[in-house]
């Protein structure tokens, strides 16, 4: 899949939080003042670690495509841990032994702003507050936003030239009809978050021998975008269809 460079889409998108949000993880710079710190870069800027958003949206494609009876792997299968290298999710989120076509950067928050929410451990037996169960929760306000960046290597898959964009598009447009979270207590209303595309770059080998780094780029809007998303959520389809008929190559 990697023996050559065909083509790169360099895609760059807007998460936006719909809801206070929570992405928790110990890597902050400052002192433990909360109970349940957000996770923070080096200068202090709220982040959704681009592992986060890859992790929900490999989930996504397999429960889409076990939902249309394709067959794909079980990351849990102790048989194949780490994925089969061979079924359509493998493709293109990668496998035990095949490494991904999808690179997804983090995400940083435009500001540093957070907000403190109080929370109680309710004990279930007794259907009350447990003793010492208050905490509190470092939140991103709802509306903030994450400019992130994803990176696709080789679009095709077979003959279906841009399906990996192609399913990166379409998955965007159903995790957003879905009302997708991100992050801890999605349950209680946290992480409700959109994702919308800005702007994506396709550059060919050739443009690279050329000297021409940027490629061809669309514009969310613009009718050149609408058409190659058209063209590449019809390859990704079809690809789709032809895996599912047994009918497709080893790439």
């Amino acid at each position: 899949m990697f023996e050559k460079l065909e083509n790169r889409v360099i895609l760059e998108y807007t998460i936006v939080a719909k809801s206070d949000l929570h992405v928790g993880g110990h890597s902050t710079i400052e002192p433990a003042e909360v109970d349940n710190p957000v996770i923070k870069n080096s200068e202090g800027y709220p982040i959704i670690p681009g592992s986060s958003l890859k992790g929900i949206l490999r989930t996504e494609t397999e429960r889409l495509l076990r939902g249309l009876d394709v067959n794909v792997c079980n990351l849990f299968d102790r048989s194949k841990r780490g994925g089969c290298n061979e079924c359509a999710v493998c493709k293109l989120f990668g496998g035990k032994d095949l490494a991904s076509s999808i690179r997804i950067k983090d995400s940083t928050a435009l500001q540093k702003k957070t907000l403190i929410r109080d929370g109680v451990a309710i004990d279930r037996q007794k259907r009350k507050a447990k003793d010492g169960g208050k905490f509190d929760l470092e939140v991103v306000p709802k509306g903030t936003s994450f400019p992130g960046k994803l990176i696709i290597e080789n679009t095709g898959l077979d003959a279906y030239e841009y399906s990996k964009l192609g399913a990166i598009l379409s998955l965007f447009d159903f995790f957003n009809s879905c009302s997708g979270s991100i992050g801890h207590a999605t349950s209680r209303g946290f992480g409700e978050v959109e994702i919308n595309v800005d702007n994506f770059s396709l550059i060919s080998a050739r443009d690279y021998f050329s000297g021409n780094y940027n490629g061809v780029n669309y514009q969310k809007g613009s009718p050149e975008y609408e058409d190659m998303k058209k063209r590449a959520v019809t390859d990704w389809a079809s690809y789709v269809n032809a895996y599912k008929s047994g009918h497709h190559g080893s790439q």
